[in-house]
C-alpha cells in the first residue's frame, strides 16, 4: 500500500455542519471531541504515534465542554461513529488491520452488568482484553439486537457500502451496514432508514443525577465536563511493511441530528446536563483527529537512507 499523508476525505479538525436556516443549537462549537493514541515510549496520550507492521496501538475518544454556560456540570450524551482511513482491508499473507474485540461481544450498557469499561480502564494506556464504551451509556439505542458494537470494513476486499473512496474501518451498531449519508437536508433523505444509520451508531448517554420521582441519586450518573473518556479501543496493524498514515476520525455527519424523520434540519449536536433532573443544552462541536504513522523509519535509519540516496545521486551525475 502506498503512503498517504491525508485521509480520502477531509475529516480533520471538523466543525459541525449546519444545513439550511433551522439551527437550534444553544451554543456553537462548545464541545471538543478528541481522538487520542497512546505513545508507550512517552507514556502519554496524544494526537499521533509511530508504529510498525503488526503492532498494536491503544486509542480512545475524549470529550470536553468548552462553552460558557455556568450551569453545565455533566455530560448529557452523543451518538457518533469512529472511522479509520487508509486501512489495510486486503486479505493476503500480510493479514488485514484489525480492531481488538468488544467487551461482552459488543452488547454494552449500564444495565448490563460488567459490560462497560471503568474510568480507570479509560485512563489506562496499556492493553486491555476487551474494549468499548467507558462509564457513560444507558441501554443501547432502540434494542441491543440493532446496536451491538460492530466493526465494518469498506473498500479493499470488502464491499464499499456507500463509503467515500478509499479503504476504511468504521465502528457502529451491527445494523448500520451502510456508511451514513453526509447530508440529510431534504424530506426524502431524512427518512427513518437514513436516520437509523445515525441513531444506531456508538451511543454515549447517561441518566439525570437525581431521579425526579424518588429524589434519590441515580447509580450510574457521572459528573464533570473536562477530558471525559467515553470510548476505548485498540488498533492492530497488518503485516504490511509499506509506509502509510491511518487517520482516526469521527465524521461530523455521524453525530445525532436535531431534525426528526422528514425534517430538513440537519444540525448535529452534543448535549450537556444543566441541572440535577436531566435538563440539557445542545452544542456544536469540533473534532480533533489522531494519526497512526505506520512503518516510518527511525531518525537514525532515515538519515542513513538519505545519505545513501545523496551519494547515489552524486555518482550518477559524475558518471
Amino acid at each position: 500500500m502506498q503512503r498517504s499523508m491525508k485521509p480520502a476525505i477531509a475529516l480533520a479538525t471538523s466543525l459541525c455542519i449546519v444545513a439550511g436556516s433551522h439551527a437550534q443549537l444553544d451554543e456553537a462549537n462548545a464541545t471538543r471531541i478528541e481522538l487520542q493514541v497512546y505513545d508507550s515510549a512517552a507514556s502519554a496520550w496524544g494526537s499521533s504515534v509511530n508504529a510498525g507492521a503488526g503492532s498494536r496501538v491503544e486509542w480512545r475518544v475524549v470529550v470536553s465542554y468548552t462553552g460558557s454556560n455556568s450551569n453545565v456540570f455533566a455530560f448529557g450524551g452523543m451518538t457518533y461513529q469512529p472511522t479509520f482511513s487508509n486501512a489495510d482491508n486486503t486479505n493476503n499473507a500480510n493479514g488485514m488491520d484489525q480492531l481488538a474485540p468488544w467487551r461482552n461481544g459488543g452488547v454494552q450498557g449500564s444495565a448490563v452488568a460488567g459490560s462497560m469499561l471503568t474510568a480507570a480502564e479509560g485512563a489506562n494506556g496499556g492493553a486491555l482484553p476487551t474494549y468499548g464504551r467507558v462509564v457513560f451509556g444507558g441501554t443501547a439505542m432502540n434494542s441491543s439486537s440493532q446496536n451491538v458494537l460492530s466493526t465494518f470494513r469498506h473498500g479493499g476486499d470488502a464491499p464499499q457500502n456507500a463509503a467515500p473512496s478509499g479503504t476504511w474501518l468504521r465502528i457502529a451498531g451491527n445494523s448500520v451496514t451502510n456508511w451514513p449519508l453526509s447530508v440529510l437536508n431534504t424530506v426524502v433523505d431524512s427518512n427513518a432508514a437514513n436516520l437509523n444509520n445515525i441513531n444506531r451508531g456508538v451511543f454515549a448517554n447517561q441518566q439525570a443525577r437525581v431521579n425526579p420521582v424518588t429524589g434519590l441519586t441515580n447509580t450510574f450518573h457521572v459528573g464533570g465536563t473536562q477530558s471525559l473518556v467515553v470510548f476505548r479501543g485498540a488498533f492492530i496493524a497488518s503485516g504490511d511493511t509499506s509506509m502509510r498514515d491511518v487517520t482516526m476520525s469521527i465524521p461530523p455527519y455521524t453525530l445525532q441530528r436535531i431534525g426528526a424523520v422528514n425534517s430538513v434540519d440537519d444540525t448535529r449536536f452534543v448535549s450537556w446536563q444543566t441541572n440535577d433532573f436531566g435538563a440539557t443544552i445542545r452544542t456544536g462541536f469540533t473534532i480533533q483527529d489522531a494519526v497512526i504513522r505506520l512503518n516510518v523509519p527511525a531518525p537514525g535509519v532515515a538519515a542513513v537512507i538519505s545519505c545513501a540516496l545523496l551519494v547515489a545521486a552524486r555518482r550518477q551525475r559524475t558518471s
